[in-house]
């Protein structure tokens, strides 16, 4: 059941244009090095060079569409 908040929500449709849609996010994710396997989101980068709005879809896609991520 989607559950993200209204300020993710309005971060999307902010960056996006649509405060639900997982097309923008996922798209964005995969055009900076991140990857997704089954649902699971991973990347490459150091966790500390994580961009506010990588963490934003991250963090969108979790809470909205089931999503999770694994940066091990």
């Amino acid at each position: 059941m989607p559950t993200a908040c209204d300020e993710l929500r309005s971060l999307m449709e902010d960056y996006f244009g649509d405060p639900i849609d997982d097309s923008g996010p996922m798209k964005f994710l995969r055009d900076n090095g991140f990857w997704e396997d089954r649902w699971l989101w991973k990347t490459a980068k150091p966790v500390a060079t994580i961009s506010d709005k990588e963490w934003a879809c991250l963090n969108f896609l979790a809470d909205e569409w089931d999503h999770s991520w694994d940066f091990t």
